[in-house]
This record gives structure tokens, sequence and C-alpha cells, in this order.
């Protein structure tokens, strides 16, 4: 069996795209463990610029006409054979949708990950235009998949709003433990430390609620920084909010940052925040877990409930707004006072190895192709 992985992009893991290094993990991972494995990437470029990767990779110009494919990319179909399953990476994008078509005018199976685009937060933002091109195309899409991989209870409800489907799995991302440096040298914050790590995205990540219940947690006499990883055209407005609020001299925005320099970054925090109104599955706070940080999230990043059978963080139920971060963030400051967020951490690490396993997602992964590969 052929696995191919398709993206919007190159999959490279030292970018801010949280799809693509999915994509990236889930094939290397596959390749690790005998598959045959090739990834698909339709980019705007066909420069191989990144880092060295042991499977192979295809790229595919993209198309200035979204319904056009590239004409090497329609021969790469007809040549796949038809035990191949090509898993397809994202929603609401019309070049997925022609391929699609195609594959199944092929014969070849295809499995959906949308990760979060059909999540019904996720839906609501151009709420009118995302359902017209659901009901128009996307719906096609998956009804006609082999099998759609939701990451998260949130969606894995939401998509029956959209499409009643019995083919849908519900299976989140992993992480590498592998993948992270050694740190031994983590200092000892005299303040509570609060760190973020992601795409600055305001509304997805709920930003424009975080820094105001930052805010409201300082005037209510605690004292504590937040430090800031991650960039977007976003950021200038984040800046200003945090001018606005008072709370600039407590904010530090770094900027994306990779690798090791960007782990040691996040290893400073004593508490990861996340306070996403919609997500996939967030891999920051899977790496966070993984450097031992205890967890601060809301429903909307879908970890919630492994967060709380590990004991592994700090749980937000209920709708998200300003009050409900601010008194999160101070059961945080109790527990730094108190010196019991570190069994917190412990537990967020042991809950990164027990249930994300990459080669045990990988593994679920390939038996949901193998039966795809058989219809």
């Amino acid at each position: 069996m052929t696995i191919i992985h398709l993206v919007l992009g190159k999959a490279n893991p030292e970018r801010m795209n949280g799809v693509n290094k999915v994509a990236y993990q889930l094939a290397k991972t596959q390749w690790e463990l005998g598959h045959e494995v090739v990834l698909w990437g339709i980019a705007n470029d066909l420069e191989h610029n990144y880092p060295e990767r042991p499977f192979k990779t295809e790229l595919f110009q993209q198309s200035g006409n979204k319904l056009r494919l590239d004409q090497r990319l329609r021969e790469a179909v007809m040549a796949l054979p038809k035990t191949a399953v090509v898993h397809v990476h994202g929603a609401f994008i019309p070049e997925f949708y022609l391929l699609t078509r195609l594959l199944r005018k092929q014969g070849i199976g295809y499995v959906l990950t949308s990760h979060g685009a059909f999540s019904s937060i996720a839906m609501q933002k151009s709420g009118w235009r995302k359902r017209l091109y659901f009901s128009l195309l996307e719906n096609t899409v998956v009804n006609d998949a082999n099998a759609v991989q939701l990451l998260g209870d949130l969606e894995y409800r939401s998509l029956d709003e959209l499409a009643e489907i019995e083919h849908k799995v519900l299976i989140p991302n992993g992480m590498d433990l592998s993948e992270l440096p050694e740190i031994a040298d983590r200092p000892t914050n005299p303040a509570l430390g609060f760190g973020f790590c992601g795409r600055l995205d305001i509304y997805y990540k709920g930003l424009d609620l975080l820094l105001p219940a930052f805010a409201l947690f300082l005037q209510k006499g605690h004292e504590a920084k937040l430090e800031i990883i991650g960039d977007s055209p976003d950021r200038p407005k984040l800046e200003l909010m945090a001018q606005e609020l008072g709370i600039a001299q407590h904010v530090i925005f770094y900027g994306a940052k990779f690798g090791d320099e960007k782990f040691r970054l996040m290893a400073r925090a004593d508490v990861f925040v996340h306070t996403s109104r919609s997500e996939g599955f967030p891999m920051a706070v899977l790496e966070a877990a993984a450097l031992g940080l205890p967890c601060l999230t809301s429903e909307g990043t879908n970890i919630n409930r492994y967060i709380k059978q590990y004991e592994a963080g700090i749980p937000m139920d209920g709708p998200l707004k300003v009050e409900l971060i601010c008194a999160a963030m101070e059961t945080a400051a109790k527990k730094f006072k108190d010196d019991k967020l570190r069994p917190l951490g412990l537990n967020a690490r042991r809950m990164v190895r027990e249930a994300f396993d990459w080669r045990k997602i990988s593994e679920e992964l390939v038996a949901v192709y193998a039966g795809s590969a058989k219809k």
C-alpha cells in the first residue's frame, strides 16, 4: 500500500503551520514503521527548501486559478496504483476538491483530516460563505472520503451539524519526545511565568481574551509575566493592545522561533496557556506538556479531557471569556505559591508519552488506510 500525504505547502516542520507539521510527522513516522510513504505538496514554488527528510517529497505548482490543478499533479494521480491511499490534510481548499474528484474517478481511496475546520466555532468565521462552500463542494469531499479523521471531541460532535456520516474516526495528533532538547538549566522564576507559543491569530487563539484576562489578573494584585512566542500580521495589534491595557512591561513578544531555541524559551514558563476558541489539536500544547509544563487550556483546544484524566494542568470549562481565564490564572498562582505546579508538569509529560505517541497514532491511521484501500 502506497501512502500519499497531501498538503497545501511543503510540510516544513520549521514553520508555524500546524497542519504541515502534522503531515510531516505522520509521513516520517509511517516511513520509519516500514511503509511506502510519499508527501505531495501544492506550493507557490517548487524549491525543496526545507530540512532533509527520509521520505520522498513531490512538489506541484499552485496555480493562480484555484479551480485548476497542475497538470503534473493530475498525471501523478493517474499513475497511482489502485491500492494507494491519499491522506488529504485540510478543508475548504478548492484544489483538494478537484483532486478528490480525480481520485474517485480513478478508483483511489482517500482519507480526509480537516484539522479543526469543521468545528462549530471555526464555522462561525465567514460563516455563510463557509456553509455555502460546504453545501456546494466540501460536502461531496466529506461524503466520498473512505474515512474522515477528526482530531478532537468538539469537531467530532460538530460535524454532525454539517454532514451525518458513519465513516468518521476520532484520532488526535501526537508528539515525538525525541525532538526535544535536554534542558537542565531551567530558571526558577521569582514571579509566576505564563507562556504561549503558536500562530498569533487573534480570533482562533483567543488572544483578544488572553491579554485582557492577564491585565485583570495583574490588577488583582498578582505578580506575573507573559511570554509570547510566535508571529503573524496580527502581532502589531496585540502589541498595541498590551500597551493600551497597561501591561506592556509584563508581556514579552519574541516573534517566531524554531527548534531548540523555541523549546528553550517555552521551558522558561511555569504554566503554558492556550485559550483557543477553536483548534484542530494544537501541537504547541503537546510540545509544552512534553517539556513538563502544566497546561492551562480552553475547551476549544480539544485536549481538556486528557488534561483532566492525567491531572496535567488547569482545564477551563464553559464559554470562553475574560473572567474564566483570569480565574484559571489565579488557580495557577495559588499552585505556584504552594509549589504544586511541578507534579502537574510531570503528569503532563506522562500524558504525552502514554496518550500521544506518534507511533501508536500512525499505526491507528495505517489501519484506517488499510480499510480505505479495500473499498
